[in-house]
């Protein structure tokens, strides 16, 4: 039977459409979470943070170039402890024969000059610990590196060995692990936390089934935005339940209010025309977080943001159509499994927050400028490898094992135009004198002979390659010939053929050229050392030189990141730009510096959009200019403070983790400030006595912080302990704390500013005349109740 509405009333027009059609909701909720489910996966997770730079980085753009010209095969650093030396090099020569593997990097004091310097034993084996470089033959991508990297792990599995690799390191897998996890803890909390503010043992059930329809509904459609990063894959579903709690609770709690007086459907239908805009307008502010987000230059925001908004969009979706179907089809098990209530009355802590007004607001003064001060001066990272989660992965954990007795060096290229050897080699002789570079590695000084008299790319007359190759001057004369007239050069014959120059590497591509085509006839010997020495030539040309550009490969000494790093990166690209105009330093170090100027932006942009957004959106949801500014610099102070942590602990903090809680923090936790404040103004038109409302307005207010509040706080610190990815583990912990914040400010702070600047917040209301009157038309009410009737009743008002 359908139920009759107010056709003047918009919201209960809908309501009552809802309700009514409620069956078909289910059924389209079925569908989509059916179709959604064989979707979940479908979106591509990508774990590299540097491909979210902007494309006007120089990381970036020179990203794209060593992806698009150059092979970079896979390699690994492998630490094996409890060794002898001897032993240690029998495994080295064991695992260079390990199909593959190109090379394996470990000092051979055998083989080496007799003059070696103590240092170079040192950097591979001490302390009963041998350090191996691997070099794979492929991309660390593809099945032989897949499978190399396996027989590795399977020759090494009697001895304690770290693995330090991205060859066979899935993030993604990772994550996914840690996530389920820390979805059954989250999914644990979360009852609790439901049964503890609960009113009725079913509001569970159905809590539970939006949370989850949801959850599913934006999981199965993030393919929409093609990819996702590993970040929003691990977090958004957790972030999802923890923002979006709060729409459930108050359609609920509206249909249980509603239910005292009024038949199931008809309190339903009530309840969801007075919650749609009540919910509508509490996601306003945690879309506007998300929106800040979106507008970072670093790509992540807006990879984080547009999934977090949609994910709002689906549970305001599911709370307003699928919610109000169970709550009519569960509605007998409702009122059989109502329970007491096992939240506690505070009204004592709201008469202990009035009495100490005059005391915490200067304390809570004095904490906002000092955490405003000292979070400014925050020492932030911008590489993962600077911070640790409580609990580490083997690619950290083998990091730290091998930096405590050698020291893992960072791994850098330089990107210049192709053509010109010579400005290369005098490239890589700046770099070398450069002092945090260890090593340097290009086609200018690729050294072709023991003695290290010549490189790949000296230009040699016939006798000085004959003397090179070993081979007879009458056949290198020859071939020179055949090269002058291949290349119709002709001016060689012209002059003395003897002092006719070319660089090695094109006289090697030459004669083996000449020898696949049959043109020249080799002996087995000279053929098999000409087919080797193209081999190497051509693994070095895929990695260090491209269509267009050269590359010259180095290593630094030294932290990742940090003022010297990046000071050493401008002396780097300075010795570059002597030579060239185009010249791009790519490296983790340089990916770093590139999000630390980003960040100088992002950060500003997120701070002030973030408040501005929620500003206006206070301003209109209570008609006043100075409740916006309360709100606001309460929540804004709840940040500062949560920052201003790890500069007092001398610590530091990642840089993603203070944009995304930032956003979230003002975006999410201002809605605990909202349900106080919109309780205090409802409640104060009601009695003259402020402190009695601000009393009464925690105590109404308490069951809705407590529940969402101690949900996102618990999801936080969950995510920062049970993930093994340093980045996801600093951003939840840094949510948890925030959000703790949040709720103590709002809980203590906020309603002495409230009680405190009450007067502020009667000047500054926009319907001040109408506000006036409501006051003093409820006043006269109270006089003339007792003499036969109110002032209503007798014209007043």
């Amino acid at each position: 039977m359908e139920h009759k509405i107010d056709r003047n009333n918009f919201m209960m027009q809908l309501a009552a459409f809802v309700v009514n059609k409620r069956n078909a909701f289910v059924v389209l909720f079925a569908i989509a979470c059916i179709y959604c489910l064989t979707t979940l996966n479908k979106a591509k997770v990508n774990t590299e943070l540097t491909d979210y730079l902007p494309d006007t980085t120089e990381t970036r753009q020179g990203l794209d170039i060593m992806e698009d010209q150059f092979t970079t095969f896979g390699s690994a650093k492998i630490l094996v402890t409890n060794i002898t030396y001897e032993k240690a090099l029998e495994e080295a020569k064991a695992l260079e024969e390990i199909r593959g593997i190109s090379s394996v990097k470990f000092f051979d004091w055998e083989n080496a000059e007799d003059t070696y310097r103590e240092e170079e034993v040192t950097d591979y084996y001490k302390d009963a610990c041998a350090l191996y470089t691997l070099t794979f033959e492929e991309e660390e991508d593809t099945e032989l590196s897949q499978k190399a990297i396996a027989n590795v792990r399977e020759h090494l599995d009697g001895y304690q060995a770290y693995f330090y690799t991205t060859v066979d390191k899935d993030d993604n897998a990772a994550l996914k692990q840690d996530m389920k996890g820390i979805l059954a803890v989250a999914a644990v909390i979360i009852l609790l936390v439901l049964l503890f503010t609960s009113g009725t043992y079913m509001e569970i059930v159905i809590f539970m089934i939006t949370f989850i329809v949801a959850i599913v509904l934006n999981t199965g459609t993030n393919f929409w935005f093609g990819e996702v990063s590993f970040v929003t894959n691990a977090v958004a579903a957790v972030l999802q339940l923890a923002l979006s709690i709060d729409y459930a609770i108050i359609l609920f709690h509206r249909f249980m209010e509603e239910h005292e007086t009024k038949e199931t459907i008809e309190a339903v239908t009530v309840a969801l025309s007075k919650a749609i805009p009540e919910i509508s307008s509490s996601s306003l502010t945690t879309v506007s977080g998300m929106v800040a987000l979106m507008l970072m230059q670093f790509g992540i925001g807006m990879d984080l943001g547009r999934v977090l908004t949609k994910a709002i969009v689906f549970s305001l979706i599911t709370v307003f159509f699928l919610m109000p179907a169970m709550i009519v089809m569960l509605s007998k098990w409702i009122e059989r499994t109502v329970h007491r209530s096992f939240v506690p009355s505070i009204r004592g802590w709201g008469r202990l927050v009035v009495r100490t007004r005059y005391l915490v607001l200067p304390v809570f003064a004095v904490l906002m400028a000092g955490g405003c001060v000292l979070s400014s001066r925050c020492e932030y990272v911008y590489d993962h490898s600077s911070i640790e989660a409580d609990k580490m992965n083997e690619f950290m954990t083998s990091k730290v094992r091998i930096d405590k007795t050698f020291e893992v060096t960072n791994t850098m290229a330089l990107v210049v135009p192709k053509g010109d050897y010579q400005k290369e080699a005098r490239i890589i002789e700046g770099l070398e004198q450069v002092e945090r570079v260890d090593t340097v590695l290009g086609l200018s000084n690729i050294e072709v002979d023991d003695d290290g008299k010549y490189i790949l790319v000296n230009e040699l007359n016939p006798r000085e390659f004959a003397e090179v190759a070993d081979v007879d001057l009458d056949l290198v004369r020859l071939l020179y010939q055949f090269y002058a007239i291949d290349r119709e050069q002709y001016g060689a014959f012209m002059k003395n053929l003897d002092e006719y120059r070319i660089p090695i590497i094109d006289m090697v591509d030459f004669i083996y050229d000449q020898k696949e085509k049959g043109a020249i006839d080799l002996d087995d010997d000279l053929s098999e050392d000409v087919d080797d020495l193209h081999d190497a030539l051509s693994d070095a040309r895929e990695q260090l030189e491209g269509e267009n550009y050269s590359r010259i490969v180095f290593t630094m000494t030294g932290p990742i990141e940090g003022e010297e790093t990046f000071a050493v990166i401008d002396q780097i690209r300075n010795i570059a730009n002597a030579y060239y105009d185009e010249v791009y330093v790519v490296g983790d170090s340089t990916s770093d510096y590139d999000l630390s100027k980003s960040f100088r932006t992002d950060n500003v942009k997120i701070s002030v959009l973030t408040a501005l957004f929620v500003g206006i959106i206070l301003l209109f949801t209570f008609q006043s200019a100075g409740l916006p500014i309360m709100l606001v610099l309460t929540i804004q102070s709840s940040i500062w403070i949560n920052f201003s942590i790890p500069a007092l602990r001398g610590g530091t903090m990642f840089f993603l983790s203070y944009l995304i809680v930032s956003a979230i923090q003002m975006g999410a936790t201002i809605d605990y400030a909202i349900v106080i404040t919109s309780r205090y103004m409802d409640l104060r038109k009601q009695s003259a006595d402020r402190k009695q409302v601000v009393v009464e307005a925690l105590n109404q207010a308490f069951p809705t912080v407590a529940t969402s509040g101690s949900i996102l706080t618990c999801a936080g610190f969950a995510v920062g302990r049970l993930t093994s990815n340093a980045i996801i583990a600093s951003l939840g912990k840094a949510l948890g704390t925030g959000t703790l914040v949040s709720i103590i400010l709002v809980m203590t702070v906020l309603p002495q500013i409230l009680l405190v600047f009450d007067r502020v917040i009667d000047r500054t209301e926009f319907n001040r005349g109408a506000v006036k009157h409501a006051k003093e038309c409820a006043d006269d009410d109270k006089k003339k109740t007792g003499q036969g009737g109110s002032a209503s009743e007798k014209g007043g008002c």
